[in-house]
């Protein structure tokens, strides 16, 4: 199998819907996630906060302070 038909990221098998990305659906999801957090850091957030205000970090749990 040719590399341009598969993810460019995870190596998975890609159909004809996701071939013109090179990214499978999942890893497609991830690249808009970190898109979002380099805006965020450009806008001047700090990284924890750009990391949970684009869904890559979970917030701190209360129960473990």
């Amino acid at each position: 199998m040719s590399l341009h038909y598969q993810c460019r990221n995870c190596r998975t098998p890609l159909t004809t819907e996701e071939t013109s990305s090179r990214l499978c659906d999942e890893c497609c999801y991830l690249a808009a996630d970190y898109r979002r957090y380099d805006d965020l850091r450009e806008e001047g957030h700090m990284s924890d906060q750009a990391k949970l205000m684009c869904g890559l970090a979970d917030p701190p749990d209360p129960d473990d302070e």
